[in-house]
């Protein structure tokens, strides 16, 4: 993800919160928070924003920036990849997947 901007800074304001609001909710510091924003973000830190903020984690970049495509094999299923979109959906088919095989 590293050529898509992230908007959070943007929502964060929108919402009334800083960057240093968001960790202290994460349980982090403001300087770990950036570090792990700014260099590749785990899907899980991205969610934890997302939820901080109330939007989809796809709502935290520029749309016209997120540069992803490809596929993805999981259990002999291949499903094909053209957005964060995309990657979420297949990303919560795997949890559930996974979940029920517990």
């Amino acid at each position: 993800m590293g050529n898509s901007r992230l908007r959070i800074k943007e929502l964060a304001k929108e919402k009334g919160m800083t960057m240093a609001d968001i960790a202290r909710t994460i349980g982090i510091t403001p300087i770990n928070l950036s570090a792990s924003l700014n260099g590749n973000p785990t899907l899980s830190r991205l969610a934890a924003v997302a939820d901080i903020l109330g939007v989809g984690v796809a709502d935290l970049f520029e749309q016209d920036d997120v540069l992803l495509n490809g596929y993805i094999d999981f259990a002999g299923q291949i499903y094909r990849i053209h957005d964060i979109g995309d990657l979420m959906k297949v990303t919560e088919k795997v949890k559930s997947i996974m979940k029920a095989n517990e």
